[in-house]
Formats: structure tokens, sequence, C-alpha cells
């Protein structure tokens, strides 16, 4: 009994060291990796620099008609690597299209870039039914901007719309340099720099939005923060009901004009009685 009770605190003070050895060696393997990752980040953006991506897709009913239209704008916000890359690669898919007969509307380009600072800003309006078409990554600089999928339906006063958006999150055409994903350090670095761009995505429906996966932005858009690093594919759902305001001002015009036509002939065909002659009499 007294040999156990000798024991057992060494046995104690034994398992207490090597707990405690434990923890430091994890928690020094921890910091180890949060430097790495950390260092990791700091190259990256130092050779490729930063890059934001920001996707609109705004619907547009069709007034009184039947129909809608969608305007799409690309925005990108760039610099280093990343920022030549995705230029270069939109520079040669225009001087591509200007070249070859292309099919569909084409994306008008706006360069506002200074230096080393790349501002560009695609945009285009199409038919909804145009809009639905996916787009070849090649035409947007290597970003793959999902397919839109739009069920539009006419109530009448009212129109039901409801989208849905598959985008699959993926890096820009592969800069000079990116190292290959072929060992631990080289893997922790390509995630540095898709950690370093930023992928917004935007969806503008008109009237009221019933459902949605995505939160509320500005300018009364939706708004989804894509992660490159998952690679896995996102779905974007949203619906609205949009009360036509132009069917309603046109039908209360007609309900006025069909009221104001009764009552006008209703007056017409009212009959005119003649007052009678009086006679007056000689006294």
């Amino acid at each position: 009994m007294a040999l156990a009770l000798r024991v057992f605190p060494r046995g104690l003070t034994r398992f207490r060291t090597a707990w405690r050895s434990l923890r430091s060696h994890n928690a020094a393997e921890m910091n180890r990796r949060f430097a790495l990752l950390a260092a990791s980040g700091l190259l990256a953006t130092a050779c490729f620099g930063k890059f934001a991506l920001g996707v609109t897709q705004t619907i547009e009913p069709t007034p009184i008609l039947p129909g809608a239209n969608v305007k799409q704008e690309l925005n990108i916000e760039a610099d280093g690597l990343l920022g030549t890359a995705v230029k270069q690669a939109l520079t040669d898919a225009a001087t591509k299209g200007q070249t070859q007969t292309q099919s569909g509307t084409q994306w008008q380009i706006r360069d506002s870039s200074e230096g080393s600072a790349v501002h560009l800003r695609m945009f285009r309006t199409v038919s909804l039914s145009e809009a639905q078409t996916a787009l070849a990554p090649s035409s947007t600089g290597g970003f793959d901007v999902g397919t839109m999928n739009v069920h539009a339906d006419d109530w009448g006063l009212a129109r039901h719309y409801t989208v849905r958006i598959v985008v699959t999150p993926s890096a820009p055409n592969t800069p000079v340099g990116t190292p290959a994903a072929t060992d631990a350090t080289s893997q922790q670095l390509a995630k540095a720099i898709l950690a370093g761009i930023t992928y917004d995505y935007y969806i503008s429906l008109p009237g009221v939005v019933t459902a949605t996966n995505g939160v509320p932005g500005d300018q009364s858009r939706l708004v989804w923060h894509l992660d490159l690093t998952s690679g896995s594919a996102r779905v974007l759902t949203a619906e609205s009901i949009y009360p036509d305001v132009p069917r309603l001002v046109v039908l209360l015009v007609a309900i006025v004009l069909i009221v104001g036509l009764i009552f006008i002939r209703s007056r017409s065909r009212k009959p005119v009685t003649a007052d009678r002659p009086e006679i007056f009499t000689q006294p």
C-alpha cells in the first residue's frame, strides 16, 4: 500500500510532464503552420498582387410588353501579375472577337487602368434568353461567371421571377511564375494566392424579393461572397414578385376612359322634354 502511494505521485508527475510536452509540441507545430501560411500570403501578395472581381446580373422587365432584358457587368480591380494576366486575357479575347465573327452580343470594355493598377469594366445588355447561354471563360478573363437559369411567370398585373445561377469559382488564367501545387509548400502558396482574390456576385431583381440564399447588398442588390479556395460549385437562388406598374397605369387609364364614355353616352341618350308654352288671356 505504501509502495503504491509512492509510485502514484511519480506516475502522475510523468503524465503531467508528457502532457505539457505534447501540448507545447502541438502549439509549436500550429504556430509554425500559421507562420508559414502568413509568409506564403505575404509572398503571394507581393509577387502576384491583389485581385477583386464583381459580377452583376440585373433583370429589367420590358415595359407593358412581356419579356425582360438582362444587364450584365463585370468590374475588375487588380494589380501585380494577376491583374496583368487577366488584362492580357481580356485583350486577347477582344482582339479575337474583332477578327472572328462570334455569335451573341459582344462585351463593351472600358479600361481606366493607371500604371500597374488595373481597372476594367465589361458590360452588355442582352435578352433574357441570351443571358441564359453559358459564357466561355475566355471571354471573361478566365473566370466562370456562372450559368443563369431564369423562370419568368407573367401574371398580367404582376410578374414572378425565379433565378438560379450555378457558379464554379476558379482562378483566372495562371500568371507566369505561379508555382505548381506539387508539394505542401506550393499548395499553401497556391491557396494564399487564391485567398487574395475577392469574388463578389450581385443579382438585381425587379419588385419585392420573396426568397433568396444571398444577403442584401447596396443599391437594392443581393450579394454572394464566393470562396475560390473551395473549388466546389455554388448555387445562387432568388425569387421576386414585380407589380407591373405600367400595366396598372394603362388599366386605370382604360377604366377611366370607359367609365367616361359610358357616362357621356348615357347623357346623350337622355330624352329632352320641351317646355309647354304659356297661354295669356285678355281680361
